[in-house]
């Protein structure tokens, strides 16, 4: 087995990065967490097993993370998100601490806001490793009103866009590509942005904007920009300077 990678330590708390180590007893730990914190979304985990195989690169113009925090030695939280070369922008999928762990502290900071920041971190650093112009920031889906007003106390902006999750069906053997996408049912959810410091009181522009969504909609889960639902919330999005 090759062991996962250390990527941060704090405390009591380390981070490890997993795709592609071969850890299988950190990337099970990873699953379990996802699974468990994640109930509605448990049918991904043979994907992300399958995923956890190859390395951060593997997808051409994408650099995925798979992050597991651990407390004295303990799985207590998991971070995933990915850096995309073409938007210059990082997206920010899965984040759950168990409940546990959530009144734990990294500098000030209870740790999912830490992982937060951390990630945006870490895409800073990718870019700058491959020569990229910086990124403008790390965007996210965020799911009720309630978690977004919690975002904005710690720094993340909300888009104007009306947004939707595309969420995928279980995997079937049989199934085509055009018979899963068919089967997709849309979650609407925010949108919202974590600036680097420098555009921090800096206005978006419309395309900009789009640039966002279209992360998400085409580059990481794949729809095709003409699909109806990727129109729409291009369209929802208020004509910006």
């Amino acid at each position: 087995m090759t062991p996962a990678r250390l990527i941060r330590s704090e405390g009591p708390i380390r981070i490890w990065s997993l795709l592609g180590s071969g850890d299988t007893l950190r990337i099970e730990a990873m699953l379990g967490l996802y699974a468990k914190l994640f109930p509605q979304y448990a049918h991904y985990v043979p994907r992300m097993r399958r995923r956890a195989k190859f390395g951060e690169e593997y997808r051409l113009g994408h650099i995925v993370h798979y992050w597991l925090a651990e407390v004295d030695g303990q799985a207590a939280a998991l971070r995933t998100f990915r850096y995309v070369r073409g938007r210059h922008v990082g997206l920010a999928h899965a984040l759950a601490v168990e409940p546990a762990y959530r009144g734990v502290t990294v500098g000030g900071q209870r740790l999912s806001m830490f992982l937060v920041h951390a990630c945006l971190g870490q895409i800073l650093a990718d870019a700058e490793q491959l020569g990229d112009a910086p990124v403008l920031g790390m965007v996210t889906e965020v799911e009720s009103p309630r978690l977004m007003k919690y975002y904005e106390k710690n720094g993340i902006l909300e888009l104007p866009v009306n947004y939707v999750e595309p969420i995928f069906p279980p995997e079937e053997p049989d199934c085509s590509r055009e018979e899963q996408f068919a089967r997709i049912e849309f979650s609407p959810m925010s949108l919202g942005l974590l600036p680097i410091d420098a555009l921090r009181d800096q206005a978006f522009s419309s395309e900009l904007i789009a640039d966002f969504a279209l992360a998400f909609l085409v580059d990481h889960y794949g729809l095709p920009v003409e699909h109806p639902r990727v129109q729409a919330v291009i369209h929802s999005i208020p004509v910006l300077p």
